[in-house]
């Protein structure tokens, strides 16, 4: 009896730093919430039905508003001052190791997602990475190489 294979479709996972790509983890305001991530999606080619991971600080009244702002994601939250980035990045690991995804999307420029990076790249990931080109630093942009995809610098904060 032949088994039948159904087709891989491509399925990414988003890994959203939100309050990095905002540049602010204190934001309440829905509009601007909703700004960055909708400049996040369309720069990022999020389609419905992709699944996305946002990372946010503990302070209780940001982290609802982002949760309010962004419905259908999965809200990672930790305190301390890298806690979001901590959060995430176990997250990230932990579906890389399932292996329910064809490749993964670092809404962030911070640093500390660039051993993230390598650790994606080396299970066989490819990676890319969406951020404001003043906010990417310079250890995630060598990793990511020609797979950045940037956000305008300007905006509502």
């Amino acid at each position: 009896m032949k088994t039948l294979t159904l087709p891989r479709f491509p399925r990414p996972l988003h890994l959203v730093d939100v309050d990095n790509l905002m540049g602010d983890p204190r934001v309440i305001d829905d509009e601007v919430i909703d700004h960055w991530l909708d400049e996040y999606r369309y720069a990022s080619g999020y389609r419905p039905g992709d699944h996305a991971i946002v990372g946010t600080g503990c302070n209780g009244r940001h982290a609802f508003a982002v949760q309010r702002c962004w419905q259908p994601a999965r809200i990672v939250r930790r305190p301390g001052p890298d806690g979001a980035d901590e959060a995430l990045i176990e997250a990230a690991v932990t579906e890389a190791e399932r292996g329910r995804y064809s490749h993964f999307i670092i809404g962030s420029g911070d640093h500390r997602f660039a051993d993230l990076h390598d650790t994606l790249v080396d299970r066989g990931y490819p990676v890319w990475v969406v951020s404001r080109p003043r906010a990417l630093s310079r250890r995630l942009r060598e990793r990511a190489g020609d797979r950045v995809l940037y956000l305008p610098d300007t905006g509502l904060i």
